[in-house]
Formats: C-alpha cells, sequence, structure tokens
C-alpha cells in the first residue's frame, strides 16, 4: 500500500498491500466465518486458524516469496517529501531480517511530462535504476510498482494513453535486467475507473510491456484497492501470457488495521482494538465511528460477538484469503499479496498476532507476500539503528 492520506508457470516459474493510499477503501462489512472459530476468546498467542483449501496452485519461485514494501520514499510527491530516503543500508537490512524481495513503490506519474510522448524525469528514472541495482546486489528481487497514479483513478479515458508510455519508458529501459526484477502494472485501481476500463488499459499496458519483455513476470491488480474480490470477480487476466501474476492487498478488518490513523476518514478513530476479538472489556467507538452506521454497528459487534462471529476474529482474515484463493483455484496463476499490515496505533500483542496469521495462512496458500511497510505509520524498521522490530520480525519470519 503505500497508504498515506497496496520462472513462470512451468518452465519459467514466476518470481515473487492503508500506508500509502491517499484516500481509503470502501468499508468493507465483516461477513460471517466460513469455518468456525473457538466460540471463547482466543488469546493473541494462540491462535488456531481454520485449515485452508487443499486445492493445488502452481508453485512459486524462490525469489519473491517474503519481502518488504520500500513505502513512503519514491511512492511521496518528491522522494524525502514522508521523511524517508532510501538508503544501501536499507537494502542490506531487508535481506539480513529475511527478506528475499522488496516492493518498490514509485510514483512515475509525478516526474513524467504530460504530453506525448510523456517522458520520465531522467533524475527519477535514474534513482529507480538505483534502487534496482541496490537490490540486486544484495541478492534481492525487486518488484518496480506504478504508484499513485490519481490522475488515471480520476480521468481513466483521458489518462490511459499516458500510463501505456509510462509502461513504454520502463520496459525499454529495464529490458535487459534480470528476471528477478518484475513489474508491477498500477496499484490499487481505484475510484472513477470502471472494471471494463481497467481490463482495457491493463491489456494495452501490458502488450507494450511484451513488446521489449516478452518473458518477464508482471503482477496484475484488480479494482477496490486491490481487493480479493475484484481481483477473484472483475479482472480479466489477458489469455495466453504465462508469466502473470494475480496480486491482491490485505487489510482486513480494516478498523483494526487502520485504528486512529490520521490520514483516514473520521470513522476510523476508535483506538484500542485488540486481536483477535472480543475484548476483555467493552470498547466505547470513538465519535468519528459513532457518526457512521457501519463503523458503529462494527465497534458493537466486536464488542459482543463471540470469537467465532467476531468481526476482529481469525475467521475475518481466513474469509479473505480464501476469496484470493478462489482466483488461484480459477485461472491457475500465482497469488501475490504485494501489501498487509497494522498501524503502529495497534498494541504490540495484536498487531504482531493479525501479522503472524496472515503471513503464515497466505503461505498455506501457496502465497508470496511482501509486508506494508518498511518505515511509515505501520512501520517495521527503525532507520536510525537499522534494525528490524524483533516482535514484528518474528511473526514474519518464525514458525
Amino acid at each position: 500500500m503505500g497508504i498515506v492520506l497496496q520462472a513462470s508457470v512451468g518452465a519459467f516459474v514466476v518470481l515473487f498491500v492503508l500506508a500509502g493510499c491517499v484516500t481509503p477503501p470502501a468499508p468493507v462489512a465483516a461477513t460471517s466465518p466460513s469455518t468456525p472459530a473457538p466460540s471463547a476468546p482466543v488469546a493473541a498467542e494462540t491462535i488456531t486458524p481454520p485449515a485452508p483449501s487443499t486445492s493445488p496452485q502452481p508453485p512459486l519461485g524462490a525469489a519473491l516469496k517474503r519481502g518488504v514494501n520500500l513505502g513512503d520514499a519514491l511512492d511521496a510527491p518528491s522522494e524525502g517529501d514522508w521523511g524517508v530516503v532510501l538508503q544501501p543500508s536499507d537494502f542490506v537490512a531487508a535481506k539480513r531480517a529475511g527478506f528475499d524481495h522488496v516492493r518498490l513503490p514509485a510514483r512515475f506519474s509525478a516526474h513524467a511530462a504530460a504530453a506525448p510522448p510523456f517522458s520520465i524525469d531522467a533524475a527519477f528514472f535514474a534513482r529507480v535504476d538505483w534502487a534496482i541495482d541496490e537490490a540486486l546486489s544484495q541478492g534481492l528481487a525487486i518488484v518496480v510498482d506504478v504508484h499513485h497514479y490519481a490522475d488515471l483513478m480520476d480521468q481513466p479515458e483521458q489518462q490511459h494513453a499516458r500510463f501505456v508510455g509510462l509502461w513504454s519508458q520502463i520496459a525499454e529501459r529495464e529490458r535487459s535486467r534480470p528476471r528477478g526484477v518484475v513489474f508491477e502494472l498500477c496499484n490499487e485501481p481505484n475510484g472513477k475507473i470502471t472494471a471494463d476500463e481497467w481490463n482495457a488499459i491493463m491489456a494495452d499496458a501490458l502488450a507494450v510491456v511484451r513488446t521489449t519483455n516478452p518473458t518477464r513476470a508482471v503482477v496484475l491488480e484488480g479494482l477496490g484497492w486491490a481487493s480479493a474480490k475484484a481481483l477473484r470477480d472483475s479482472l480479466r487476466v489477458p489469455a495466453g501470457d504465462p508469466n502473470l501474476v494475480g496480486s491482491f492487498h490485505m487489510y482486513q478488518p480494516i478498523l483494526f488495521t487502520h485504528q486512529g490513523a490520521s490520514f483516514m476518514p473520521e470513522e476510523f478513530d476508535t483506538r484500542g482494538i485488540v486481536f483477535p476479538g472480543p475484548p476483555a472489556q467493552p470498547l466505547e467507538a470513538g465519535p468519528g465511528a459513532r457518526r457512521h452506521a457501519w463503523a458503529a454497528d462494527w465497534v458493537k459487534r466486536y464488542n459482543e460477538e463471540p470469537a467465532a462471529t467476531n468481526p476482529s476474529s481469525p475467521a475475518r482474515v481466513i474469509d479473505e484469503l480464501d476469496v484470493a484463493h478462489s482466483f488461484a483455484e480459477r485461472t491457475r496463476l500465482p497469488v501475490y499479496m504485494g501489501e498487509f499490515g497494522v498501524i503502529e496505533n495497534a498494541d504490540p500483542k495484536s498487531r504482531a498476532a493479525w501479522t503472524r496469521l496472515v503471513r503464515t495462512e497466505a503461505e498455506r496458500r501457496g502465497f508470496g507476500w511482501a509486508y506494508w511497510d518498511d518505515g511509515g505509520a505501520f512501520k517495521i524498521y527503525d532507520r536510525k539503528s537499522g534494525e528490524y522490530d524483533p516482535r514484528m520480525r518474528a511473526a514474519l519470519m518464525e514458525p
């Protein structure tokens, strides 16, 4: 995500997530679990999730199984605007922490001409090249992601040609890179763009990429801020291309993962939400949440419902991952969870419990993943010390 306010199948196995979205995704009401969970509150360290579907999925390549987003840097309007400037030590620390890849959100649209041929600024391109070089020098794969293209979401018809033009330049410039460099066409399509418009724009961008990078792994997202449902229901995967990866972002339950976020609407002002619910003592909804029926109802259910149906429960996580898994079953494509994370406002125990559950359940379904993010509001990395938070690193790396 970058939330501020996310060689191939067969002979070439495909290599292989709100801290950067200016506007939040539409609220998703909690759903009843597909698999029963314990009826009493569950301690964070003893979560026992339902077993996932056993349906097979294409194997993932070794290079993009466990990653971290380098957020709030090149996806800012200008690098440094959000307090993060990438350093070589960031890549060293990611490798040392056990990640095999990084995802690089980059706001190409803020550094390119408005008129054809939509030339990308040389200095920005050089900065992206530097990041790719740093990742590869550490033995890390890297996902280059076009991030925060707000004009495309608001004016898809007018921005169609420009988006394709950006990818023509990126693909040409990086055509000789090793296969550990992966392209992600667009982060979290949303706003006014429709499914038909997005599928058409995506297909045109992919076609221009394939003229220079015929076998490079390319990541595709659906609408709804890269929701699992949109991946399953509205993404039309171009036929005959074995080097594609379907991607979704996972922040459910969103009132838990984004509690008290300053960049979110007022209904996210309730703090103190734990995972899993229900809480030991009832929690009062924030004044903003009380003014919005969906949020007030969520907090009420969180206070009152048992673990089996609680909206802040393992079952809510399982439901979301199973939606994404159904895409893999239907298309036989690998699935990449390009963003997932919990804001620092959540208590450390709940934050780690949610992260461990999402990560382990994603891996059980064969999903590669990248945590959001290393240094923003959801951060797990201290740039001053060069170290990752021990509790969160354990949640991401240990059984």
